[in-house]
């Protein structure tokens, strides 16, 4: 499982070496003997899932590409072997063409991101310290807010099954409603004001304003809930979307000066109009976004077993690749702003919309996911500069590692 690894000064290989560390510290002989546990375990894992990966996309997969299903099966495992790569990556990043297999060992991957080196980088809590508020939306909004840092305002606020913050009616216009703490959309609805007091969400259902907040209530029994407007796209953007708003995710991180770079961008798209999200996790579309200019490259979804590309939107049939966003440096300028307002954070991954207006923060993300990242630029960024400086925080604040 340790060959064909990159070079141990190289980004990505720092990367690896730094996780491997935190996971299995040297002079644990339990973590010692769980490491050469799994190590010894670890082609018989891979087959398993390999084999769950191909029976779940293998034959559609064969019919698209014509590479058969044995070859695809014996892929997944030898780059498990050889590179650690989770077999269900042998789709998302296309590593069934020779040049991506070649730069398999530069991917990062989401257990290493996700559960260890951004945990490594967390700012820790103690009694007289709590850090800026990402995880929780209201809280960020609030925060956002007391730092003069455009944002979504929230209109209202319900918890319990009663509104907790905000006016006694919901405002006469679109509304998006989504959980206080949640991620990938999940729970999130979008309201469009009609005629006579009614709204309609985008799956047809149509009810008056007290029927739609005794929805809220109903839903913020389970979690709380915050009430938001329902924003439009930049004119420039409008025939991207099939009625949600579209977002840019952008990962900064602190760079080697102190200062806040921004490293990599996605743009995201809903591709149905039934979506009431633009999540690339949730059924979206995205496009890689060249981070100097912010020119668009062509979209794609999460990549399972079609691995389609599209030129135009799917949806909207409207240009996608080369297609430029507006305002980029004016977007650039509010995530490098909004970082050194949340300081406590290395790395954070930021969602902002493109208004007519100028751009707004939507959300804020601790643990950004790296999927769409690589995904959207059909490489590994592990020896780009968001490897670079992920190693360098790591190293930084782990020097013992």
């Amino acid at each position: 499982m340790g060959r064909h690894l990159p070079p141990a000064d190289a980004p990505a290989g720092r990367v690896h070496r730094l996780c491997n560390q935190a996971l299995w510290p040297a002079g644990d002989f339990i973590a010692g003997g769980r490491n050469l546990v799994l190590i010894a375990l670890w082609p018989f894992i891979a087959a398993v899932r390999g084999w769950k990966q191909l029976r779940l996309r293998g034959a559609t997969f064969h019919r698209l590409t014509g590479i058969s299903q044995r070859r695809q099966f014996a892929d997944m495992v030898r780059l498990a072997v050889h590179h650690r790569v989770p077999p269900i990556y042998y789709y998302r990043y296309e590593l069934h063409r020779p040049e991506q297999q070649k730069r398999a060992a530069d991917y990062l991957w989401r257990y290493q991101t996700k559960e260890i080196a951004y945990r490594l980088l967390y700012p820790t809590e103690t009694d007289t310290f709590v850090p800026a508020p990402l995880k929780d939306k209201l809280g960020l909004a609030r925060y956002c807010e007391m730092h003069g840092l455009r944002h979504v305002p929230t209109l209202a606020v319900f918890e319990d099954g009663r509104r907790v913050d905000g006016g006694e009616r919901l405002p006469p216009d679109d509304l998006f409603l989504k959980p206080v703490v949640g991620k990938g959309g999940g729970g999130a609805e979008r309201w469009h004001r009609i005629n006579h007091g009614r709204y309609r969400n985008t799956k047809g259902q149509e009810v008056d304003g007290t029927a739609l907040v005794a929805r809220i209530e109903e839903l913020s029994r389970k979690e709380p809930y915050l009430v938001q407007p329902a924003l439009t796209n930049h004119a420039a953007l409008s025939n991207l979307s099939a009625g949600a708003l579209c977002t840019a995710r952008i990962v900064t991180l602190r760079s080697e000066t102190g200062w806040y770079e921004a490293t990599n961008a996605a743009f995201r798209m809903p591709s149905s109009a039934t979506s009431a999200v633009d999540n690339f996790h949730a059924g979206g579309v995205a496009s890689a976004v060249d981070i100097r200019t912010g020119a668009l490259g062509p979209a794609s979804d999460l990549g399972t077993e079609r691995s389609r590309w599209h030129e135009q939107h799917p949806f909207t049939h409207a240009p996608v690749a080369g297609r430029q966003l507006p305002m980029w440096r004016e977007v650039i300028e509010l995530v490098q702003n909004a970082h050194r307002a949340f300081n406590d954070y290395v790395l954070i991954g930021w969602d902002v919309a493109f208004l007519d207006d100028g751009p707004a923060l939507v959300e804020g993300n601790r643990g950004p996911d790296i999927d769409i990242l690589q995904r959207t630029s059909r490489g590994p960024i592990g020896n780009d500069r968001f490897g670079e400086l992920l190693a360098y925080n790591l190293e930084r604040r782990w020097p013992l590692l």
